[in-house]
């Protein structure tokens, strides 16, 4: 525990809370803490889940619930290679300033609203209906411009080991 807090600046206190559920993590200090394991997010929260065809939407785990800025859901089929995120953003919401990195591909399409997404060192803004792909290793960042809530449903490809 004392190395974790050495290696993401936060307390012992806050990280032993967060280890017995008293408190929930910011998107910020998630970040912190992946980057010191030098794990994804979807590694993080990736579980092993009696496999089922329908995840109802209550059933949905919350990764992230940034007080209606971003929410983060995982849509776990236990499939090994593959998992799905659900994810929404209020208008003017998203992190800003933060920017993610993973091990694996991703695939994301907006279903309502629109987004926009920092990929590399390019701005690309995408309304309902469209499309892109986020290769392995590529820093990306999410922002919701629009004046609605904007809602993508993202797919997860791992290579095979």
């Amino acid at each position: 525990m004392q190395q974790l807090a050495e290696a993401t600046g936060l307390s012992t206190g806050y990280l032993s809370n967060l280890e017995r559920n008293v408190n929930s993590p910011t998107l910020v200090n998630i970040q912190k803490i992946c980057e010191a394991l030098d794990i994804s997010l979807g590694d993080m929260v990736e579980r092993n889940r009696e496999e089922s065809i329908i995840v109802r939407k209550d059933e949905r785990e919350v990764v992230i619930d940034e007080q209606n800025s971003i929410r983060l859901e995982n849509i776990d089929y236990g499939l090994d290679k593959t998992t799905f995120t659900y994810m929404s953003i209020e208008p003017g919401g998203a992190g800003e300033g933060l920017r993610w990195e993973h091990d694996f591909d991703e695939v994301g399409t907006v279903i309502k609203g629109e987004l926009t997404l920092g990929l590399g060192n390019q701005m690309f803004h995408l309304k309902e209906g469209d499309t892109i792909l986020v290769k392995a290793h590529t820093s990306h960042c999410y922002f919701n411009k629009g004046t609605e809530e904007s809602v993508s449903f993202w797919a997860r490809c791992r290579e095979s080991e």
